[in-house]
């Protein structure tokens, strides 16, 4: 027969107080009892194991101390770290927080969102798939994320508009890339992006652009191409690319390893015969034969920016912040000085 769990009366008989007593006590709540009845209370609740029933206290309180976080691909190194980090932060201020997976589909994002709300989750960090940022999806996505009242965070894709988001200076990553690579002397420069339908991919793609038009280099149209942030894309667009370009920038360092790979199985040397740059610093990248040039995302400053800004979200239904946080070009082994300056 299953034991009877401990209940705020069962206590109460056990201390020779109300009801009430026992309440504002073990829910930390302002009261007038004496120390001495507080001590008494609270033994007695260790000695008879109370357990505080989480689903009466959500009711009580409006709070279930619950966040709910969507991410596209937790196989991406960068959404798996962010999400650690986040685990981290938001468990500080007593959260705990509920993981979905979307596969950068939208039906899932949607089906996501409304499991939290149905379970009353205090907030929602969302990066959005792909496919949910398609102007017909993002509509349906915002109108869920309005209508439910729940304070919510985007983070590193958004749709346009002043709701709170936190992410990384893509458009200031990607021209400084691309003035790396153009002051090594490379003028012939090939990029693999993720979808274009993604705030981050166009923004990185316009920062390259930027940094081309002030030297008058043209960016061919055959050396853009366009997949999704996975090794599979770094592998199509390495075949398109090499060959061809003095220098592949990788929209992410996933692409990168791609890239790497198919390099390897045709006898082609990085950064000898082609210079490689990609995106996020994951651990790998500083571990490689060859260590990968890249950006670095500063996951842990986002993250703990990230779980500030939603608490405080969450305390002030009515408080909005953009967070745009800088990223760091770090400089490895993986691309070529082509402009004949042994000094540079």
């Amino acid at each position: 027969m299953r034991k009877k769990n401990t209940t705020l009366k069962d206590v109460a008989q056990y201390c020779g107080v109300s009801s009430t007593a026992v309440s504002l006590v073990l829910n930390n709540k302002p009261h007038n009892l004496s120390e001495k009845t507080t001590q008494l209370i609270m033994k007695g609740a260790t000695e008879l194991g109370y357990r505080p029933d989480p689903t009466a206290r959500s009711l009580a309180t409006k709070k279930t101390n619950t966040i709910g976080v969507i991410i596209p691909d937790i196989s991406n190194a960068f959404f798996s770290e962010a999400v650690r980090h986040l685990q981290i932060e938001l468990a500080r201020y007593g959260y705990v927080m509920f993981l979905c997976n979307s596969e950068e589909k939208f039906e899932n994002d949607e089906k996501y969102l409304e499991l939290f709300i149905s379970r009353n989750v205090d907030g929602i960090v969302m990066t959005m798939s792909a496919e949910s940022m398609l102007p017909e999806n993002q509509k349906k996505i915002r109108s869920i994320l309005h209508e439910s009242k729940t304070p919510f965070v985007l983070f590193d894709r958004f749709f346009e508009g002043d709701d709170s988001k936190v992410y990384v200076d893509n458009l200031e990553s990607g021209y400084a890339i691309a003035r790396h690579l153009i002051d090594k002397g490379h003028t012939n420069i090939g990029v693999i992006t993720g979808p274009l339908e993604l705030n981050s991919s166009r923004d990185r793609l316009k920062g390259v652009m930027n940094a081309l038009d002030e030297e008058g280099i043209t960016l061919l149209d055959n050396h853009i191409v366009q997949g999704f942030y996975d090794m599979e894309t770094g592998r199509k667009g390495a075949k398109c690319l090499l060959g061809h370009v003095t220098a592949i920038f990788a929209f992410n360092d996933l692409q990168a390893f791609g890239v790497i790979e198919t390099a390897q199985n045709r006898d082609i040397n990085i950064p000898e015969d082609v210079s490689l740059v990609g995106f996020d610093d994951v651990f790998y990248s500083a571990i490689l034969k060859t260590r990968l040039t890249t950006v670095r995302q500063p996951i842990y400053e986002m993250s703990d920016a990230l779980s500030k800004l939603l608490i405080r979200m969450i305390e002030n239904p009515e408080y909005r912040e953009v967070i745009r946080v800088p990223a760091t070009l770090v400089i490895r082994d993986s691309v070529k000085d082509i402009t004949g300056n042994k000094d540079a």
